[in-house]
């Protein structure tokens, strides 16, 4: 029983003997030199557009305004279809900084405030905002 297993085992080893052979060597490997990427694929041709995406005023009632707002650039690419290309947030406070900025500022805060007296009045034939519930004060809170 032994001598047959062991004719089974040796005859096996055998034929992976031959066919080994039969494959040949291992592949050559090449070396292909230094790693350069595909480069990115050329976009597609596209208009492109400025405009400003946000605009925020802050009014309190001691008079102190400020005035921000964002600028982005978008390719319009298709019907439907624009990529942002770059956005950047600026604020009128910058004018104090840059001498030329300080008259396009002024300029800007007199069209706000024309603006702002229109929204009022706007919101006076619209319907005034309603008053807000008063708080209510004692030491009992919610749950």
């Amino acid at each position: 029983m032994y001598g047959k297993t062991l004719l089974v085992v040796v005859s096996l080893w055998a034929v992976v003997a031959a066919a080994e052979a039969r494959l040949g060597p291992p592949p050559v490997i090449l070396d292909l030199g230094p790693f350069q990427p595909t480069p990115a694929p050329t976009p597609a041709p596209a208009q492109k557009k400025r405009l400003i995406t946000t605009f925020t005023v802050q009014n309190s009632p001691s008079g102190e305004t400020v005035v921000t707002f964002e600028a982005t650039e978008v390719a319009e690419e298709r019907e439907g279809k624009t990529r942002t290309l770059a956005s950047k947030q600026y604020s009128l406070a910058e004018a104090e900084e840059k001498a030329e900025l300080r008259p396009l500022a002024r300029k800007i805060l007199e069209q706000l405030r024309s603006l702002e007296g229109e929204l009022l009045e706007f919101v006076e034939k619209s319907g005034p905002p309603k008053p807000r519930a008063p708080l209510t004060g004692g030491s009992s809170r919610p749950r």
